[in-house]
């Protein structure tokens, strides 16, 4: 499975090197004033990674980023529930839509697309949720320059929305390599900004 985990210095690891092998660790939030667009969201606590097979690129998505899972449509919550197998693919689609790359949305939902797959998440749901983000998520990827400063980190203890560590550009392409470096860098438990 191409998701990804950082690795202490010295940590021995076995067959699948890299491979995201510990559980994606989030904090909820319960409060309303935390939500976005009307929808509960969670603090990711620790980074994790995705390599695209198809075009070899590496995503990392950094501890205190701010998602909501799935954005599902009220007529398929019956079908598809917010959270579920397909989640940690839902935070990668969602990291991608808050960078918002001009011209690279279709890209986006492709990720998506895959990483579902890459999650056996069964074809009937993956078909639904990757027409959904195709329909109807051109506002949330359209708001990313909007909300990237104030609405993209949060600190998980505090619940206080964080200024964004980067510009948003530098994830832009490949990604600027020493960001990702700096990400990937630290421990699954202390890879925040």
């Amino acid at each position: 499975m191409p998701f990804l985990s950082p690795r202490l210095p010295g940590e021995v690891v076995f067959e699948g090197l890299d491979l995201l092998d510990k559980p994606l660790v989030l904090a909820v939030n319960h409060d309303k004033s935390r939500e976005r667009t009307g929808l509960t969201t969670a603090v990711l606590m620790q980074c994790f990674g995705y390599k695209h097979v198809k075009t070899g690129r590496e995503i990392w998505v950094p501890s205190r980023y701010v998602t909501d899972f799935a954005s599902i449509p009220a007529l398929a919550r019956g079908l598809i529930p917010s959270y579920g197998r397909h989640a940690i693919a839902a935070v990668l689609h969602d990291w991608l839509y808050s960078i918002g790359e001009p011209g690279q949305r279709e890209a986006a939902d492709t990720v998506f697309n895959d990483a579902l797959k890459d999650l056996e998440v069964d074809d009937l749901k993956r078909g639904v949720m990757h027409r959904s983000v195709r329909i109807g998520g051109a506002g949330g990827y359209n708001r990313a320059a909007q909300d990237w400063p104030k609405r993209t980190f949060m600190d998980w203890i505090t619940g206080e929305w964080l200024d964004a560590p980067w510009p948003r550009e530098a994830f832009f392409g490949q990604g600027d390599p020493a960001v990702l470096q700096q990400i990937k860098s630290r421990p699954p438990e202390n890879c925040s900004p």
